[in-house]
């Protein structure tokens, strides 16, 4: 029964389109819910935004948050987690069936996979270590299983991630081949990038991961670069 209810329930929220809905309220007296697409939210996420670009020097506009949030409401979902004043502080917005260029995630019947991807992590500064992004991964992680997804997976950086310990405490785990990180190099902007690296969670048995050609590697312990995997010749 209680299953079945998590099932109904996870379901309406994949359905649901709303430009605002509160789906549950913690016992701290915070709350986690959805926004849709507005003017009004282009605004919420733009300053929840602006702190995650602080770290990488990202450039945060109107448009780009507009841009971003059209993206959620079209192949996702934006969930937030707000305070027990309302006010939203957390972010965790996600994608669904993300192509990775680096790792190939895959099942031994070669099914294709569905799968969740955490696009946008982010807390304002005066809200972090206060649980809000643990919150709001635990609950994906339910939204995913009980609507049937394969697996999740995310991108972090390589060294100094704020998030890859809340993930891990979520029971996600880097991706690795023959115990080395894989890794690939993003440009942030035009002049400035670094190393990111992903971590998964299978939701089904038998799933595994590969790198994929051209993909680079990382020693797990001193995090850095080792060698890459080698194109191979048609």
């Amino acid at each position: 029964m209680e299953n079945d209810f998590k099932k109904d329930f996870y379901k309406s929220i994949l359905q649901d389109k709303s430009k605002f809905k509160i789906w549950k309220k913690l016992e701290n007296g915070c709350y986690i819910g959805t926004l849709g697409y507005s003017f009004e939210n282009i605004k919420i996420l733009y300053e929840l935004l602006k702190s995650f670009a602080e770290q990488y020097g990202e450039i945060i506009t109107m448009e780009s948050a507009s841009k971003e949030l059209a993206l959620y409401q079209e192949r996702g979902k934006l969930f937030i987690y707000f305070d027990e004043n309302m006010n939203p502080v957390s972010m965790n917005g996600i994608t669904y069936n993300e192509q990775n260029d680096t790792v190939l995630f895959a099942s031994p019947d070669n099914r294709k996979l569905n799968n969740i991807y955490f696009y946008g992590l982010s807390t304002l500064h005066s809200y972090r270590n206060k649980g809000a992004c643990s919150a709001l991964v635990n609950f994906v992680k339910e939204y995913a299983i009980y609507n049937n997804f394969d697996f999740i997976y995310a991108r972090t950086d390589l060294i100094g991630s704020n998030s890859e310990g809340i993930m891990k405490k979520a029971g996600m785990e880097i991706c690795k081949e023959n115990n080395a990180i894989i890794v690939e190099w993003v440009d942030v902007t035009d002049t400035q990038g670094d190393y990111r690296m992903h971590l998964w969670i299978p939701l089904k048995e038998g799933l595994y991961l590969v790198a994929k050609d051209g993909a680079q590697f990382a020693d797990p312990n001193a995090r850095k670069i080792i060698g890459s995997k080698v194109l191979k010749q048609d």
